[in-house]
């Protein structure tokens, strides 16, 4: 029997050459080109590039100039030790706050009081009757770099003693906010006067004990009241570079010299928009002075009152060059009953150069009266007339 040959010895196997490791663009490029980049991702994702590689480990955390956002669609918010590893400065911190996270501010504050934030906004929400208001801790008073300040619904604390205030303010909006102290509206009135480029200032239900205190702002252009009960404040010099206006003060009714103390203050100002539809009398009735730069104005009237209907006719007397108005019918137009408006009321209170200046008028609002359409119609030389539904525009002749 023949022997069987030998079997041929195995090769062995060559080893595969490893794969060369791909090169990480983004880390190639250079450090302050990555930094913008970075900086435009959204600060949940930014954090998460920790998990790309042992590269990308800690390199979120040397992005300066974060702008970091999150709206009421944010799946979470940052928790505060996120905010002590970022980069000095932050450019901008916005939260929406729920009502379950009202304690979380204060905490965020620490940290960014550390990171030279230069941009702060917080809105929270509405608190209901068992939640309290969200309330601010005292590292506020510490952001010493704010440029911008717009805060919502929540509390401010008092500041702490030898607090100078926020020297580069330029913006400052408290919206339904509440100082529950003694003087809080004093610490408002320092706010303010501390900040000497402070050019927008919105002040929209702030609730203080009323006792008087006032807006010195020397530098300010756009202005917002809204103060449905005295707050005690008051605006006590005028305004000399303010150029638009919104001004809701009913509760000054009964006070008819701060009323018009308050309006000889923005005198300069080239857009107004007021709301009368609360007005039991007319304040602006026989008022001296002239608005030379005002060009634009909205109303909110209350057709169905004689003295919310006259304080627009006071206005147009004081406003000789004014162009565009816009005029919206209160929803309480319609609710109560109405005083009688007719053609020998609105003859008695228009004159022949009342609307000459007006190029542009639109009137809008529930239930808006025919009777006044029309007049503006005549007065302003309308080549087009657009009326439809609760909206009606007016464009007068070139």
């Amino acid at each position: 029997m023949a022997s069987s040959s030998p079997s041929s010895p195995k090769r062995p196997r060559m080893a595969e050459a490893p794969q060369p490791a791909r090169e990480d663009e983004l880390m190639s490029l250079p450090p302050e080109i990555l930094d913008i980049i970075l900086a435009r991702i959204p600060f949940e994702k930014l954090v998460r590039t920790c998990c790309l590689s042992r590269a990308w480990r800690r390199r979120w955390r040397s992005v300066p100039n974060a702008d970091i956002r999150f709206d009421w669609s944010s799946p979470a918010v940052p928790p505060a030790r996120a905010l002590w590893r970022c980069a000095a400065p932050v450019r901008g911190f916005r939260a929406c706050v729920r009502g379950h996270q009202f304690y979380r501010p204060a905490r965020w504050l620490l940290a960014l009081a550390r990171r030279g934030v230069r941009e702060l906004a917080f809105e929270c929400e509405s608190p209901h009757v068992h939640r309290p208001y969200c309330l601010l801790g005292p590292a506020l008073f510490s952001c010493a770099a704010l440029v911008g300040l717009h805060l919502q619904n929540c509390d401010m604390p008092p500041a702490p003693r030898g607090f100078v205030g926020f020297p580069s303010l330029v913006s400052l909006t408290l919206c339904h906010v509440a100082l529950p102290f003694k003087r809080g509206g004093a610490q408002v009135e320092r706010l303010i006067a501390a900040a000497p480029c402070l050019a927008e200032l919105k002040l929209d239900e702030v609730d203080t004990q009323p006792f008087e205190w006032s807006i010195r702002a020397p530098s300010l252009r756009v202005l917002k009241i809204v103060m449905p009960k005295d707050n005690g404040c008051r605006i006590p010099e005028e305004l000399r570079l303010l150029e638009e206006a919104y001004i809701n003060i009913d509760c000054f009714i009964t006070s008819t010299q701060d009323f018009l103390d308050t309006f000889r203050r923005i005198i300069t100002v080239k857009k107004l928009s007021f709301d009368t539809h609360w007005f039991y009398t007319n304040p602006l009735e026989g008022i001296p002075w002239k608005y030379e730069n005002l060009r634009e104005a909205h109303l909110t009237i209350n057709f169905g009152k004689h003295p919310s209907i006259m304080s627009l006719f006071s206005l147009l007397r004081c406003a000789p060059y004014i162009e565009d108005l816009s005029i919206e019918a209160s929803q309480w137009s319609s609710i109560g009953e109405p005083d009688e408006i007719d053609e020998d009321f609105l003859n008695s209170e228009i004159s022949d150069n009342l609307f000459s200046s007006l190029k542009y008028v639109s009137l809008s609002g529930i239930m808006l009266p025919l009777i006044v359409l029309v007049y503006f119609s005549i007065a302003t030389a309308v080549t087009r007339l657009d009326a439809s539904g609760r909206r009606a525009t007016v464009v007068a002749q070139a």
